[in-house]
C-alpha cells in the first residue's frame, strides 16, 4: 500500500515539472513526422516497396518508424528523461532526508521510482502506437488494422524498457548532475548502433538494444526481448535496491 501511496505522490509532484508535455509532446511530434513521410512517400514508394516484399502497409509503418525514424534507438533516451524527471526533485534539492523521513522503507521509495518511470513509459509508448494508427487510418491503409502485431510491438517495446528504467533510476538516485544519466543512455544508445552494425555476440545481453530489437517483429527471437528485458529489470532493480539501501543520506 505504501507504495502504491508513493507513486500516486510522485504523479501528483509531476504536475509542477514538464515531464506530462514531454509523454505527450514526443508521440506527437513523431505522429507529425511519420505523417508526413507517408504523405510524400506512401504512395509512389512505400506500397509499391510493401507489394514487392509481400509485407502490409502497417509493417512497412512500423518500420519506417522503429528504424528509419529511430525510435526505436531513442526509446532508452526518452525512458532516461523520465527517470531525470521523476528523480530530479529529491536530486537538485537534496530532498532524500526528507522523504525517507516517512514511514515507508528504502524499497518501497526506490521501487516506487521504478515503477513511476515504467508506467510513463508504457504511456509514451501507447501514445506513440496511437499514432501510428492515426497515421494509418488517415493515410487510407488498404489493409485491416492488424490488431495481434501492433499489440506485440506495444508488448515487445514494454519488455524492452524495463532493464533500461532500472539502470536509469539506480543513475538517476546516485549521480547528483541530473543530466549525467542522460548522457549514459544516449551513449548507451550509440553503442547500440554499434552492435547493429557489428554484433559482437553481447547484443543478447545489453538492455539499450532491446528497445530497438522490439521494432523487428518478424526479424529477432522474442525471447530475447522478454527474457532479457524482465530478467535485466528485475536483477538490475534489486541490485539498485541494495546499493540504496547503503546510501549515505545527509
Amino acid at each position: 500500500m505504501n507504495v502504491i501511496r508513493l507513486m500516486q505522490t510522485e504523479m501528483i509532484k509531476q504536475k509542477r515539472n514538464l515531464l506530462w508535455w514531454f509523454v505527450l509532446v514526443i508521440p506527437t511530434g513523431t505522429t507529425a513526422a511519420m505523417f508526413l513521410d507517408m504523405f510524400i512517400r506512401y504512395e509512389d514508394y512505400l506500397f509499391p516497396k510493401a507489394q514487392a516484399q509481400g509485407i502490409s502497409s502497417w509493417e512497412v509503418l512500423v518500420k519506417e518508424n522503429h528504424n528509419v525514424l529511430s525510435w526505436g534507438l531513442f526509446l532508452s533516451v526518452f525512458i532516461a528523461i523520465i527517470s531525470m524527471f521523476i528523480n530530479q526533485n529529491e536530486t537538485k534539492i537534496d530532498n532524500w532526508k526528507k522523504l525517507l523521513s516517512l514511514p515507508v522503507t528504502r524499497s518501497q521509495v526506490f521501487l516506487s521510482k521504478y515503477l513511476t518511470i515504467v508506467i510513463f513509459g508504457f504511456a509514451l509508448i501507447l501514445l506513440n502506437t496511437t499514432g501510428l494508427f492515426i497515421v494509418g487510418k488517415v493515410i487510407g491503409f488498404p489493409e485491416a488494422f492488424p490488431i495481434l502485431m501492433f499489440t506485440k510491438y506495444v508488448g515487445y517495446q514494454f519488455a524492452a524498457i524495463l532493464g533500461v528504467a532500472a539502470i536509469q533510476n539506480g543513475l538517476s538516485t546516485f549521480v547528483k548532475n541530473p543530466i549525467m544519466p542522460v548522457v549514459f543512455a544516449f551513449v548507451g544508445m550509440v553503442v547500440a548502433g554499434v552492435f547493429l552494425v557489428k554484433d559482437t555476440g553481447l547484443s543478447s545481453y545489453y538492455p539499450y538494444l532491446y528497445t530497438y530489437m522490439a521494432g523487428n517483429l518478424s526479424a529477432f527471437d522474442p525471447e530475447i526481448i522478454l527474457f532479457g528485458g524482465l530478467g535485466s529489470g528485475v536483477i538490475l532493480l534489486i541490485f539498485g535496491m541494495l546499493l540504496f539501501h547503503k546510501k549515505d543520506i545527509i
